[in-house]
Parts: C-alpha cells; structure tokens; sequence
C-alpha cells in the first residue's frame, strides 16, 4: 500500500512541476521569512521567530529528540520562578511526550522584562544542558532576532558540547497489518456511545518531508477528509440515525513519528451505534470500490481551496510557531507559509480527470477494507463482542464495495432560482465612515453600506447588520434564543433546498455564520472577491425567497437532542438565572415551536434591511463594488420608522457559588460579573485586567500543573456589566479552588508597578492596532458601533493612554466583589 500511495503522489508532483519548472528537480519548499534557524556553538538546533502578535511576549521551548520525559525531568523544573512570572503550563503541564520525545514549553514569557528574560534563558539552558541528546531551542515572540541570536550564543555557552551523529529520529519502519484491530471499551456513557473507524496508513519518507510531495499528500488527505465526511453526513440523516457528532482526524506525518491516521468518530445513541457503524462502512467502501466522480473531486476541490486561502492569510500565535518549529525539528514537517501552499496548487493546471483518477487511486489504495483497520466502540456494552462488531463492518463493506449508489453527491445544483431583477436605486450620499475607516453609501431606497478596502488577500470580510434581535421576541424559553441563528440555515432559499443552499455557498467559497444578539442580528462571514455578486443574491434569496424546511429542522432538532450543555453555557445560566433572552443554547429548550418563533422574527428583520447596513472590508475593488450594489442592494426590503426596543431585565445571581459538573474536560471554572460601564477607556482595560488576573492566578496554582486562560469581554445590554471568565485546565481541580480564589483576591489587592503598566500598555496597542487592521475585527467593530452603538475603537490610542494602576485596581476589585460562579469538572 505504501509504495502505491507514494507513486500516486509522486505522479501529481511531476504532472504540476513539469508545468511550473519544466525540466528541473523537485524543489524544496521556501522556508517562512519569519523563521531564522542555525546551530550554537554548542551543537544545539536553534529556531527564532519573530512574531508581533503580542508586543512584550514570547513562548520559548526546549525540544529534545529520542527521550521521553521523566518525573525526574518534571521535577527538575523551577516552577516557582515560572509561575511568580506568569509563565504558566500548558493542558496537561510544561512538558509533553512526543512520540518518545520530549517538548517543554514555556509560554507567554515576558520578554519586555529583562530580569524575566535573562532567568527564563537561564531555566531553558539548564534543560539543554541535563542531556546529550539531540535538541532544539525555539523561540517565537516578539523578539529582535539580532540581538536575541546574542544572548542564545552568550546562555549556551553553559552548555556542553552536543555531538549528534544523525539529524533526524530513528529509522522509520512501516508495518502494514493485515488482521484488523476491535476494541470495545465498556464505559458508563448512558444511553450514549461512540463508534470510531482508523485506518493507518505509511508517513511520508523523510526526505519528501520539505518537498511539494508531502503538501501534496495533505491536500490529497483534507481532500478525503472533505468527501467523506460530507457523504457521512448525508448518509446518516437519510437513515434517520440521529448523531450528535460526526468527527473527521488525519493525523499527518507533520504530527507524529509514526504512522499516517485518518479517523472518523460518531457519537450516537447507543442502540444506534451499529447502524451507523455500517453507515462509516458503506460510505468508505464506496469511495473505495468506485471512488468519486469529477464532478464531485472538483466541487470539493473548490471547497477546501477556499480554506486553503482563508488559512493563508491568516497569522499564526507564538504558540502555533512553536508547535511548527517542534514539529520541524522531529518530523520535519516543513516550515513554509501557508501562503506558499495556497500560491502552488492555484498555479497548477492539471486537467480536473488526471487528479480524479489520481485521487481515486489513493483513495483505493488506502481504504483496504480488513487491513490497517481499527474499530472502537465506547458505550455500555451488553451484548456486542468482538467477532461480531467485525463481522457487522466487513459484512456493511462488502455491500458497499459491490453495490454502487444511486446518489447524486455533487455540490452543485441549478441556481436560476437564485437570479432575481431588482428595482433600480441610485446612490444617494457618500460620507466617511469613522469606525472602519471607509465610506458609508446610503442608496435611495434608504440601505445603506459601509465600504472599506484591505487589499492583498483576494476574500473580503462582510455582514449583513439587521436591526432588532432576540429582546423583542415574546414567549422565549431561556435559552431557546440561542438557537435562532442556526434557525436560518434550516431555510429552502431561492430554489434550493436548505442543504443544497449551504452546499452552493461552501463550493463558492462562503462562509456564512448568523448571531442574534439582544438588539441586533448578523449574517456574516467570509468570500472569494469574485463572489461578491455570488454572496448578494444568496442574502437575496434569504431575505425574500426563503420557506421553512421542516424536514431540516427535525433532523436538527433530533441531533440537538444529544449536544451536552458546555462548562461556559452552564456558567452563563448559573450567573443569570432565569433570563428569557439568554444568546446561549440550553438543550431542553429547543421545541417544536422555536422554527415558526424563529421565521417569525426573521420576517420582520428582512422586511427592515434599512434598519441596519451590509458591512463589506476587504480586497474589493471601488468601482467594481458600486457596480454590482447598484444592481442588486435595490431588492432589499425596507420600510420608514424604526422597530421598538423592548426593555428586558436581568439579576445576576449574587454571591458566589461552587458547582461540580462530570462531563466536560477536567478542570476549574469561574466566571465573575460586575456592574461597570463599557467605555472605550474600560474595554481596552479589560484586556489589560485579564493579563493581571491571569498572572495572579498562575502564581497562586504554582505545583498544580493546571493551565490558566483568562478571556474579558462586557455586555452592554440590558445592562452593562463586566465578565471575566477564568479557565484552569488539569486533574483534581477540585483541590485547587483555594488558590484561585486567592489568585482572584490578590489581584483586586495589588497594585501593578508602573513599570508594568506601561509594558501593558504598549501590549494593549499594539495588539489593537494589530486586529484593526484585519478586515475581520473592522467588520465587528462597525457591527458593534451600530448594532449596539457604542464605538470603541475610533479613538483606541486616548483609550489606551488612559489606563492607570488605579483604574485597573478598581475594575479587579469590583470583579472580585461581584458575583463569581465556580464549577469543577473532575
């Protein structure tokens, strides 16, 4: 199987290279200009990343190949320096075992104090020094990586002499099974369980690692990962199998030392289990006995090179740059830019019919029915064993593999129904937009447009902003709201039913989320710049050509039924019982009534697009963008006046209470709530408490080895009030609520050094200077400012200058005598 699936891929590397670089060897790939990598004089494997995403921090981390960690290197680490700094652990400690390998990280280092970045230096070449082994240091930050190469040179000289014979790991052996593995895990899932299929399959060879044949193999595999997963979905809804997850992982030779994975996970009811076992199985013989049309391959091509390009132009977290560089250094996984993917597949031209026979191959080549195979179920057995859960799979298989389907799995469908004639309108004022830093239109028919151009990125960031959200709906159940904005998704539109309306937007390349909120409603997302007359006639369709799908809403409805309520829903019901308007989703509110609550509302917004404004930031082009509003925006509806708002109340639960839940991941959870105004001076603090409250709260947990994440955010309506959220991550986090709340108390009672607080306050604008430049974050901000009005952002730097240690004092002391709700997950 391997020496097929690589000769598969080799295949397509030369059909594409022989068309970009004709007659030259398989290049490898550009290594990110972000990235400096070197040896020490010591022998030891270096990688510096220069990364802005948070001014003052970096995340430092020590790689060492061929050992795994012991508890005498746990204990060895000075925790107590690292915790008093705010250098906390990650879920599940600083060290991590990597295949037989070791990782410790150190994140969230305050590189701006250099006594902290002088020990910090201090505690990674310490590590370096306890072993001969093959290593790497990383650091991705924001850092000077002229001088930072100084000081790397200076700390290892501590460090012996490292002399490694090989650059890379042991050799690699693959070890194709030909009996498959079963395992049944008896659990206490209640009526719940979960049945997984993996197939394994050979890594790429080292020496492909940093080439186009291993970008290859990935696209080839999220390719995969799309198709099935899709016709899964399809398959189990049209059995009527209700599932509450449908989980697809490729775990790649990026990731691990060993063998390829490819997983597909579905919680289901436990009497279901069996059925949609033979459903994963069918599906995947299916693919393997007569693998995918071209029309389908290229549907889901487009598909996943929308998220290619989204992924491109995203930025990565220091975190993210030094899981990369690990992986680099164990795996060789290469260290291009996204981008570089992204430029490499958009430039190729094979024919559509060579890469889906190619992706056939593959496909057939890695589904091999018995072998490589393991199959799990996790539930309450009672009667199900081993021969028999085999030879349900293998049985669903053959069939599959004998018997072709006669559906139809394509994306695309016939759209006419989507074109629409829309009443002329003329521009009627244009004037500066200060928020997003654009222009605001206002068209005759009384809609109106913010327009601000990013260019670069070929997508663009939109919303459609409509005026009035859940506190003017009556008779709501609390936290019924919640599920509105999935409400529409559940709509035929425009001639298409309500999955072939989705399937159209994704093969487009559009994303398209909707959120209702208290006093405003979103449709938003992401599209190609192409696509913007795409994106117009589907919110069209939406707004005027919509009709309920009762069929769509059962299937949601009977697979709501097994969403688990998540720690922070819990936590938000808990601080605000009672509350009707709650935008969260509790799964025993949703009833047979919600859809005709939900087309209701959604009537009236739509009947009401001048209420609110299409937000649009990104790379468009000017004249082209008033082109093509000019012939569509005239089919919005729109009417004179303005929907009431209906006064809603709450009362946050006061005091504090302790909760225990036993699903969720393990851990310690608090969430606190105060009465504070939300200002632009106050939300740019709020960053700036969480910071301190988050290094409180590590300090206090020091020798836990619970993992800390603070996040603040404000609600402005009914009320405005302040909320933290504190998220402690690990084992018997029960133990710990002591010094939580001690790490909560000390932090209302401090006061932050100046010098601290003018290093936060360069974090603070710089990380907001940062955001306002992606068309995403310019997005909200513009929906923020006339979806709740308040602009907290045109005038962020007076905002910034006017954070003190005594306002900071007093938002953590007001935090910490609101209202805190606790809940441990053991």
């Amino acid at each position: 199987m391997s020496t097929r699936l690589f000769s598969i891929f080799s295949s397509l590397v030369l059909l594409l290279f022989s068309r970009i670089v004709p007659a030259q060897p398989l290049p490898s790939l550009p290594m990110d200009a972000k990235v400096q990598k070197g040896t020490l004089r010591c022998g030891v494997t270096y990688y510096m990343v220069k990364n802005d995403e948070v001014k003052g921090y970096a995340d430092f981390a020590v790689v060492r190949r061929g050992e795994a960690p012991t508890r005498a290197t746990r204990e060895s680490l000075e925790t107590k320096f690292l915790s008093r700094s705010g250098i906390g652990p990650r879920p599940g400690g600083y060290f991590r075992d990597c295949d037989g390998s070791t990782l410790l990280c150190l994140d969230r280092v305050p590189v701006y104090d250099a006594n902290v970045l002088d020990s910090t230096l201090l505690v990674t070449f310490a590590q370096v020094a306890a072993s001969r082994a093959d290593e790497a240091v990383i650091v991705a930050g924001d850092i000077d990586p002229v001088e930072f190469k100084k000081k790397l040179d200076i700390f290892s000289m501590m460090v012996p002499q490292h002399f490694v014979e090989s650059s890379h790991g042991p050799d690699y052996v693959w070890e194709p099974s030909v009996m498959p593995s079963v395992i049944l895990r008896n659990m206490p899932m209640g009526n719940r369980g979960i049945v997984r299929v993996s197939y394994a399959s050979s890594r790429t060879p080292q020496e492909q690692m940093n080439t186009a044949q291993a970008l290859v193999m990935g696209i080839f595999s999220r390719e995969f990962q799309t198709i099935v997963t899709r016709r899964i979905h399809r398959n189990l809804r049209d059995a009527g199998i209700p599932y509450g997850r449908l989980d697809f992982r490729y775990i790649s030779s990026a990731e691990t030392g060993g063998d390829e994975e490819y997983t597909v996970e579905v919680l289901t009811d436990k009497e279901y289990l069996e059925a949609a076992m033979k459903i994963v199985s069918g599906t995947l013989a299916g693919l393997d006995g007569f693998g995918v049309p071209e029309v389908e391959f290229r549907d889901a091509k487009n598909v996943m090179m929308a998220e290619m390009v989204r992924r491109g132009s995203a930025s990565l977290s220091n975190r993210q740059w030094v899981d990369r560089c690990a992986a680099h250094f164990l795996y060789g996984a290469n260290l291009a830019p996204y981008s570089e993917e992204t430029r490499l597949f958009a430039r190729k031209n094979v024919p559509d019919s060579t890469e889906t026979r190619l992706f056939n191959q593959f496909t057939n080549s890695l589904l091999s029915q018995l072998s490589n195979l393991t199959l799990e179920y996790r539930a309450k057995l009672d009667t199900l064993d081993e021969d028999n859960a085999l030879f349900q799979y293998n049985l669903a298989y053959l069939y599959g593999s004998t018997f072709r389907e006669a559906k139809d799995y394509a994306w695309q469908r016939d759209t006419s129904g989507l074109e629409v004639d829309c009443p002329r309108v003329k521009l009627k004022e244009t004037k500066p937009e200060p928020v997003s830093g654009g222009v605001l239109w206002t068209f005759s028919n009384g809609v109106r447009v913010v327009y601000k151009q990013v260019t670069g990125s070929r997508t663009f960031d939109y919303a459609l902003l409509l005026g009035g959200g859940l506190s003017g709906v009556s008779g709501l159940m609390e936290g019924e709201g919640g599920y509105f904005g999935d409400m529409l998704s559940l709509y035929d539109a425009g001639g298409l039913s309500a999955s072939d309306f989705r399937d159209h937007l994704a093969v487009n390349g559009i994303s398209m989320d909707t959120k209702v909120a208290l006093t405003f409603t979103s449709i938003h997302g992401n599209a190609p710049s192409s696509r913007l007359p795409t994106l117009l006639k589907a919110l069209l369709a939406l707004a005027n050509k919509r009709t309920v799908n009762r069929g769509e809403f059962d299937i949601y409805l009977r697979n709501a039924a097994w969403a688990r309520e998540s720690v922070e829903d819990r936590l938000y019901s808990l601080m605000y019982p009672g509350f009707s308007y709650t935008p969260k989703k509790y799964p025993d509110a949703l009833n047979p009534s919600t859809q005709a609550k939900a087309a209701q509302f959604y009537e009236a917004r739509f009947s009401r697009v001048n209420e609110g404004m299409l937000v649009l930031v990104g790379d468009l082009d000017e004249a082209t963008v008033r082109k093509v509003l000019l012939k569509y925006i005239g089919g919005f509806r729109a009417q004179k006046g303005s929907s009431p708002r209906k006064t809603v109340r709450y009362q946050p639960q006061p005091g504090s209470s302790t909760h225990r839940m036993e699903e969720g991941t393990k851990g310690l959870y608090v969430r606190l709530d105060t009465e504070f105004p939300l200002s632009g001076i106050n939300y740019v603090l709020a960053g700036v408490g969480a910071e301190v409250l988050r290094k409180h709260v590590v300090h206090a947990l020091d020798g836990t080895g619970l993992s800390t994440e603070v996040t603040a955010g404000f609600h402005s309506y009914p009320q405005e009030r302040l909320w933290m959220y504190v998220a402690c991550e690990g084992e018997e986090a029960s133990k710990a609520l002591p010094a939580v709340r001690e790490g909560i108390r000390k932090a209302a009672a401090s006061t932050v050094s100046a010098r601290n607080i003018a290093a936060l306050k360069e974090m603070v604008l710089a990380e907001t200077s940062r955001v306002l430049s992606e068309p995403s974050t310019i997005v909200e901000s513009v929906v923020a400012r006339y979806g709740v009005g308040k602009d907290l952002v045109s005038h962020y730097k007076d905002s910034v200058n006017g954070i003190t240690a005594a306002r900071l004092t007093e938002m953590l002391s007001a935090l910490a005598a609101g209202s805190i709700v606790e809940i441990v997950v053991e």
